[in-house]
C-alpha cells in the first residue's frame, strides 16, 4: 500500500503526542486517604496547564513551522476550561495558523476525540478539507479518596489528517450511539462521577465497542486474526483486555499495552496515545483498529502505507513517558488541581488591549529591522539597535537559552519560588518570561528552553494565557 502524493486516498498524514511532566506515584493517595490505589503512577498537569495548553502543545509539536497550509482544527476534550467560548480557535491564534480556518470543538465524553476524527475524516473524502488537524486532550479530575483520582491522568496527542503523504490509510468507521450510565459529569460538578464495576465494563463499554469493531470488521470482510493492531480507550486497566480476549483477539500480541500504570486513563485523547504508540511500530500493509467508548462507541479501521517511514514524529510516546519527574507530595497535586486554594494574581485583561496585542502576544510576533537585522520584543516602531524606522512583523522562534534568571520568593503565585528567565531566542530577540516545569535549582544560564503556552492567571473571571518558557525535555524539545 503506497500513501504518495496523487494516489486519491485519505488519512493519518502525521501524529504527535503530549504528556504533562509530572507524576504523582499512587501510593500518595493511598498514605492519604488509606485506601487501595492501582499501582504505578498518574500524569499530572502543572497548575498552569489545561487541556486548551496541552493540545496547543501537540499541535505545535505535530506541525512546527508548517502549518501554512491547514484548512482545519478540530479540538476534543471532556475537560475543557470553557463551557463558552471555542478553544479550538484559542490553538489555531496560538499555533499562527492562517484565520480563514474551520475549527470546531468536541466534547461530552471520552468518544469525543475519535467524533472528531471521523468528522476530519469524512471532510477530507468529501474534498472539503484535503489537511486537517484533530487535537484531544483532558483533564479531568476525581474526587479525593475515590478510584477515579488515581485512574484518571493527564495527556495529549494531535493527528494530521489529509491526502498527501497518507501513512495509514482511512478504510472505514461505524459508531454504536446508546445511553449508558457509567462515567459522567454534571454542568455544576467539577469531578468525573463513576458507577465502575463488571456490570458497567461488560454491558456499557464491552457490549458497544464489540459491537462497532464486529460491525467493521464484517463490513469489511475481515478476522480478528487479520488485525494487526487494536489501540483502544479503556475505562481501567482491565477493559481493554477483557474485550479483545472475548472476540477472539490475543492481548498479548494484537493489543497496544495499558497506559494506567504510567499515565492514567487518558479521556479522549486516549485512543490517539494508543493509535501513536502503534503507528511508531508499524510496517506497510498492517491493519489497525482504533476504538473508543462514551455513550456508544467509534471504531475506526486504517491500513498502514510506506508512507510510515517519514511520518515518524520528532518525540515519540515512550520518550514523554519516560521524561517524567516525581511530584513531590500529595498535596502539591491538590494544589495544582485547585482543590486546596493557592495564592495567584487576580487582576483582568481587557479585551481592548488583548485585541491591539493578540498578534504579539499570542500569535508571539516581534520586529525585525529591515536595516540591520536586529529581531526585538514586544513590536516596535523605532529599532533599539540602529534607530531605523523600517521595520517589519517577525515571528519569533519558540526555542532558546536563558541569558539570565532570577528566582522570586515573594510574588502571589501556586507554586513557588517563581522563576523570571531572559531567553535569548533562536534566530534572534529576547523575551522576558517566566519559566515552569523545572525546579529553581536546575535553572542555568544557557539551559535550553522551548516556549509553552500556558495559564498566566486567572484574573477578571477568566483564564488568561501567555507564553512561558520551559527546559527542552526530549528530541523534539531541541
Amino acid at each position: 500500500m503506497v500513501g504518495i502524493a496523487g494516489t486519491g486516498i485519505v488519512g493519518i498524514t502525521g501524529w504527535s503526542t503530549y504528556v504533562p511532566r509530572l507524576r504523582l506515584d499512587r501510593r500518595l493517595i493511598n498514605q492519604a486517604w488509606g485506601t487501595a490505589q492501582l499501582a504505578g503512577t498518574r500524569a499530572v498537569a502543572n497548575y498552569d496547564e489545561d487541556a486548551l495548553t496541552m493540545a496547543t502543545e501537540a499541535v505545535r509539536a505535530l506541525l512546527g513551522e508548517n502549518g501554512g497550509s491547514v484548512r482545519g482544527l478540530y479540538f476534543a476534550s471532556a475537560s475543557a476550561p470553557y463551557w463558552e467560548k471555542q478553544i479550538a480557535a484559542v490553538i489555531a491564534t496560538a499555533c499562527d495558523l492562517p484565520r480563514r480556518l474551520f475549527t470546531a470543538d468536541y466534547s461530552g465524553s471520552a468518544r469525543a476525540g475519535t467524533a472528531a476524527l471521523i468528522a476530519a475524516l469524512r471532510a477530507a473524502q468529501a474534498g472539503a478539507a484535503d489537511d486537517a488537524v484533530v487535537a484531544a486532550a483532558d483533564v479531568r479530575v476525581g474526587s479525593p479518596e475515590s478510584e477515579l483520582e488515581g485512574l484518571l491522568g493527564d495527556a495529549a496527542a494531535a493527528v494530521r489528517v489529509g491526502t498527501e503523504q497518507v501513512a495509514a490509510e482511512f478504510i472505514d468507521a461505524e459508531s454504536i450511539a446508546e445511553e449508558f450510565t457509567y462515567l459522567w459529569r454534571i454542568d455544576s460538578d467539577r469531578y468525573v462521577q463513576a458507577q465502575p464495576g463488571r456490570f458497567s465494563s461488560q454491558f456499557g463499554y464491552a457490549r458497544d465497542l464489540s459491537e462497532a469493531i464486529g460491525a467493521l470488521l464484517e463490513r469489511n470482510r475481515l478476522s480478528p486474526k487479520d488485525i494487526s493492531k487494536l489501540a483502544l480507550y479503556s475505562p481501567d486497566a482491565r477493559a481493554a483486555s477483557d474485550l479483545a480476549k472475548s472476540m477472539g483477539f490475543d492481548p498479548k500480541t494484537q493489543l497496544t499495552p495499558s497506559l494506567v500504570p504510567t499515565i492514567g486513563c487518558a479521556g479522549s485523547a486516549e485512543a490517539f496515545l494508543q493509535l501513536a504508540a502503534v503507528l511508531e511500530g508499524a510496517k506497510p500493509g498492517d491493519w489497525v483498529i482504533v476504538g473508543s467508548f462514551g455513550e456508544g462507541a467509534d471504531a475506526l479501521l486504517f491500513r498502514v502505507t510506506d508512507a510510515i517511514a517519514q511520518a515518524q514524529p520528532a518525540s515519540r510516546l515512550r520518550e514523554w513517558i519516560d521524561a517524567g519527574v516525581p511530584l513531590a507530595s500529595y498535596e502539591r497535586y491538590l494544589k495544582f488541581r485547585r482543590i486546596v486554594e493557592g495564592d495567584e494574581p487576580t487582576e483582568a485583561i481587557a479585551n481592548v488591549l488583548e485585541f491591539k496585542e493578540l498578534k504579539q502576544d499570542v500569535r508571539l510576533y516581534g520586529s525585525r529591522c529591515r536595516s540591520c537585522g536586529m529581531v526585538q520584543f514586544p513590536i516596535a516602531r523605532v529599532c533599539l539597535k540602529c534607530r531605523g524606522r523600517e521595520l517589519e512583523d517577525h515571528r519569533l522562534a519558540r526555542r532558546g537559552g536563558v541569558f539570565t534568571f532570577t528566582v522570586d520568593h515573594l510574588i502571589a503565585n501556586i507554586e513557588h519560588p517563581l522563576i523570571m528567565s531572559v531567553i535569548d531566542l533562536d534566530g534572534g530577540g529576547r523575551i522576558y518570561l517566566q519559566t515552569t516545569d523545572v525546579a529553581a535549582d536546575a535553572v542555568q544560564v544557557g539551559t535550553r528552553v522551548t516556549l509553552t503556552f500556558r495559564r498566566l492567571h486567572e484574573g477578571g473571571g477568566n483564564h488568561n494565557y501567555f507564553w512561558k518558557a520551559r527546559p527542552v525535555r526530549v528530541r523534539g524539545d531541541a
